[in-house]
């Protein structure tokens, strides 16, 4: 693995760990969610400062190139991570619909309340 390619996983995975703490601290990343990020970027420093490992799981994977094997874990990484916010999604909207019918519920039970206590105003 070429020292250029070292430099630059060491440099992308100190912006990102930047990014990461910022966001953490302007309450615009949960804690809960930067961790897969800071995963990653565990990830790329130990490859950048171990180079051998990556080069054994090569001729072990049979893959051509190191920077080939790197772009590979960083594409499945990514998708892991895609998969498991759907997943978070998904509960999301189902706890927002659930919300939004007891809202309209007890919305409708209190215009209810309130139409049958003006008609016993009236009375």
């Amino acid at each position: 693995m070429s020292v250029f390619l070292r430099g630059e996983m060491i440099v992308m995975a100190l912006l990102v760990m930047l990014i990461i703490v910022r966001s953490v601290n302007k309450k615009r990343l949960r804690l809960q969610y930067s961790f897969f990020w800071l995963l990653i970027v565990l990830g790329l420093l130990v490859v950048a400062f171990f180079p051998g490992v990556v080069i054994w799981l090569c001729g072990l994977m049979q893959i051509q190139t190191p920077s080939n094997m790197i772009y590979l874990f960083g594409i499945l990484a990514l998708l892991l991570i895609s998969f498991y916010q759907t997943t978070l999604l998904s509960k999301q909207a189902d706890r927002i619909t659930r919300l939004t019918q007891l809202i309209s519920i007890e919305k409708y039970l209190t215009e209810k309340k309130e139409g049958e206590d003006r008609e016993k105003e009236r009375h």
